[in-house]
């Protein structure tokens, strides 16, 4: 026990290891590991796209972290989710959503029920314990058949008629033993299954959209991305993440169904750059978008994987994003 508290990255290896099984199994297409501290890797079935952090302790994920999976998602219509083994000193429960900033997160069996034997979680983890959500109207219906009043309920509850109202019109959630109560005095089922997974894809808050060529965190990112809006994409950065930003043909509202969508990575040319380009070229697959590196100084070939390459110096010499457009499929076309 001592050595594996010593050394908790086997640990977490063995934790990314039954993630991908239980993916690969649910019948998800599943990314290279990105090892970045964003999300660990992307997966995607049929329409669903998921980006996934995993971590031992759900309780590591921080704010900043949060916002930087939950920009990534956005600009990739994906899901984000985080899957750990743990909050604090006590184990996440089956069968139980927890939430991280606004990111589901759930234990390997509840991973394992939701996408492969599709069966929903019903109760979720908030401040003072676990609950579950009340379907209102079957509730109201079998009140009304059963010609209980609002008072009645909250009697036999021991809560207030207020409480009541508020279950029926679906402002408020309960705890599982008040609800299991409920069902019991109304005799109906009223406990609704959790959609798990935000697939809506609202447009999240600005200060996580805050994310132009001012957010890079580099000189060279800064110069370089500041060359492609010059071009005419539209930038989004990514902080944490393989890759440094998302480049968008059209406006991202518009250019997250349509248009052309790349993964951007600057960098020098070195191994760990390699490295980076053929995890950014597996997840351009996952999420059925382009990639590419703009690389400062000489470039040793064209491609890596479905990654483009070009030159800092080859950029300056783009006139819009068709032309770009038009060179990396030259390049993908070479390659073959």
């Amino acid at each position: 026990m001592q050595n594996e508290m010593c050394n908790p990255a086997p640990m977490k290896d063995d934790l990314i290891a039954r993630v991908l099984e239980i993916l690969k199994e649910a019948g998800f297409i599943v990314s290279r590991r990105c090892e970045a501290r964003s999300f660990d890797l992307a997966a995607r079935r049929i329409e669903l796209t998921l980006l996934a952090k995993i971590m031992r302790n759900i309780d590591g994920m921080s704010e900043e972290i949060a916002k930087s999976i939950k920009r990534a998602a956005f600009c990739l219509l994906a899901s984000p989710i985080v899957v750990g083994e743990r909050t604090g000193t006590s184990f996440l429960e089956d069968d139980v959503v927890y939430h991280r900033y606004g990111i589901p997160a759930l234990n390997t069996r509840t991973l394992y029920d939701y996408f492969v034997e599709e069966v929903h979680p019903y109760v979720y983890s908030a401040t003072g314990g676990l609950y579950v959500s009340i379907d209102g109207e079957a509730m109201k219906l079998a009140r009304e058949k059963k010609e209980l009043s609002l008072g009645d309920i909250a009697s036999e509850l021991g809560v207030s008629r207020r409480s009541v109202s508020k279950y029926e019109e679906g402002r408020m959630s309960t705890t599982i033993e008040l609800a299991l109560k409920l069902e019991e005095i109304l005799d109906t089922k009223l406990i609704e299954p959790l959609e798990v997974l935000n697939t809506e894809f609202k447009t999240p808050s600005s200060d996580i959209l805050k994310a132009g060529v001012e957010e890079a965190t580099s000189g060279l990112e800064k110069d370089i991305l500041s060359m492609m809006e010059e071009i005419g994409f539209e930038i989004l950065t990514t902080a944490y993440a393989p890759f440094s930003a998302v480049s968008f043909s059209e406006p991202p509202s518009r250019a997250r169904s349509e248009g052309t969508k790349i993964l951007t990575g600057i960098s020098r040319y070195t191994d760990r750059m390699v490295k980076r380009a053929r995890i950014v070229s597996s997840l351009s697959q996952v999420t059925r978008t382009r990639s590419v590196f703009v690389v400062n100084g000489n470039i040793k070939q064209v491609q890596i994987d479905n990654t483009v390459l070009f030159g800092k110096e080859e950029l300056k010499r783009i006139r819009d994003p068709e032309e770009f457009t038009c060179v990396m499929e030259e390049r993908a076309e070479e390659r073959v």
